[in-house]
């Protein structure tokens, strides 16, 4: 009985909270003068408050994130239509660099016959792993590679067939939280953020319906 009567006073004073115009008139709805007389005009009135300024939270918070997830999507679709891909660097073979933990912004639109001595290129050594080292010498048999921070060249030329592009430039850290992402519990919080950026924005649509009435 006890739950039940605390759910029954949490459902009225929720709309008693959005029937703002009878409050401002002085007008307590009906079923809400027995626990407005239990706990109060006082107390019913900080409730309000606090759940307006609740709500207000909500609306900032839904602007700031819908913003910032529609900027960094426009973003990533104007570095992709550029021939950017964006991978995250998993060891430390190119030292201060490119160190573990970045992401290095490659452009596949470089061409493999643009590449001197000296470039940052990434290259596919198998299906599963993509290097990215910088060309030291370049001859018939392909481009021979070496990493900043390793003191031999790879054994092997990068050819046509493995040359992905020329690395532009790189950001720190943000690779760790790539690869968060690709991982079962980074997926979950994508999942919850996505479920929590639709009830914002339910809430946020139904404040501007009621400023708009």
């Amino acid at each position: 009985m006890i739950p039940c009567y605390f759910v029954r006073i949490l459902t009225d004073l929720s709309a008693y909270i959005y029937n703002r115009e009878q409050y401002r008139g002085g007008i307590a709805s009906p079923a809400l003068r027995p626990h407005l007389i239990l706990m109060g005009e006082l107390g019913a009135l900080l409730f309000y408050r606090i759940m307006t300024r609740l709500k207000r939270i909500l609306d900032i918070a839904y602007e700031i994130i819908s913003t910032a997830v529609i900027t960094i999507g426009v973003l990533l679709a104007v570095l992709y239509l550029c021939g950017i891909r964006l991978y995250h660097v998993k060891s430390g073979s190119m030292g201060e660099l490119l160190p573990v933990g970045c992401v290095c912004f490659v452009s596949t639109y470089s061409s493999y016959e643009s590449i001197e001595a000296g470039d940052v290129i990434s290259f596919r050594v198998d299906d599963d792993m993509l290097v990215t080292h910088r060309a030291v010498r370049i001859t018939d048999d392909g481009i021979y590679t070496k990493g900043d921070a390793n003191n031999t060249e790879d054994p092997d030329a990068v050819t046509k067939e493995n040359y992905i592009g020329k690395t532009v430039f790189a950001l720190p850290y943000i690779g760790a939280l790539f690869g968060y992402f690709r991982t079962m519990a980074g997926k979950a919080v994508i999942v919850a953020a996505m479920l929590v950026l639709l009830i914002l924005g339910r809430i946020y649509r139904e404040n501007n319906t009621e400023k708009g009435t």
